[in-house]
């Protein structure tokens, strides 16, 4: 017997805790339906990870063993006391219960994972029902949220009024997620009462011909500056460090040696060592040179 589903992310077979709670409960599943006086369950993962014994009760006495299938991550075997071999009819719906078990112990984590991904990234992710409700919200769209609900957050965008940004953004989750196979997103830009722009990508997760629940992501992120996709550009050609982008677009805004330490929070000296580091690697002797190099660069990348 084959269980499982698609597997988003690719993790190795890993054996729960020796007291987890789902095994344990999978073994008193176990002694319920074949009347074993005691069970005890062997998993194998297909892998480096080593094997893991999991038992419930105790005795010795007649021992009845079955081989359960579970899919190609685990080998299971299944010794139970006091009783002859299980039957057919037990072994499958075991076996069943197992697979359905690991499969769900999997997809945890997986969602865990995806959570912690979402979670790291700095753009604003909303993840709606196909309701318009939300059912996750990232620590800078919480931050969004909670600004209107501090002081109202207006947003427009091409082709709606301005209105709140929790409505403007379910309304455009609405309509992705009601909208056709052939439109499964849209992306535009929308602006904030608070002289934001962002960037905004709707886009429907899951096919709505499917029996599931429909769910829409929704991703925010805001443009670069003139100056900051200048030196980012200037930067990749040049092989800085991210501290060294720091300093640069620190500078290219204006700010002095002392407010560029200020503002990342460094000494001054330190602010002067990565300035150093600059000139030598751009082959400029001073600010005014870099500055004009950095000028001279990307109007170059523009025209080319």
């Amino acid at each position: 017997m084959e269980m499982g589903a698609v597997h988003p992310i690719v993790l190795p077979p890993r054996c729960p805790g020796g007291e987890d709670p789902e095994v344990q409960e999978f073994l008193r599943l176990v002694r319920v339906v074949t009347g074993a006086t005691w069970a005890e369950l062997e998993l194998q993962p297909n892998g480096s990870a080593p094997s893991q014994k999991y038992r419930l009760g105790s005795g010795n006495g007649i021992v009845a063993r079955a081989e359960l299938a579970v899919g190609r991550d685990f080998d299971a075997i299944l010794r139970l006391g006091g009783l002859a071999e299980p039957e057919g009819e037990q072994v499958e719906l075991l076996t069943d219960s197992l697979a359905r078990m690991l499969d769900r112990r999997r997809l945890l984590i997986q969602a865990e994972i995806l959570r912690g991904a979402l979670e790291s990234i700095p753009s604003s992710v909303f993840l709606f029902d196909d309701e318009g409700e939300i059912l996750f919200a990232s620590p800078s769209a919480d931050r969004l949220l909670s600004l209107q609900t501090e002081d109202e957050l207006l947003a427009t965008c091409s082709d709606r009024p301005t209105q709140p940004l929790f409505t403007l953004l379910s309304s455009l989750a609405d309509g992705v997620a009601s909208g056709d196979r052939t439109a499964p997103n849209w992306k535009g830009t929308v602006e904030l009462g608070d002289g934001r722009v962002m960037h905004c990508l709707t886009t429907r997760l899951l096919d709505p011909a499917a029996d599931l629940p429909g769910a829409v992501l929704v991703l925010l992120q805001p443009l670069e500056s003139e100056v900051d996709a200048r030196v980012q550009t200037f930067s990749l050609s040049h092989g800085l460090s991210p501290r060294e982008q720091e300093v640069l677009g620190l500078l290219e805004k204006g700010l002095t040696t002392g407010a560029i330490a200020e503002s990342l929070g460094i000494s001054p000296h330190t602010v002067r060592d990565h300035l150093k580091h600059l000139y030598r690697k751009t082959g400029t002797k001073g600010r005014s040179e870099l500055l004009g190099l950095i000028t001279r660069a990307t109007r170059v990348t523009a025209e080319a």
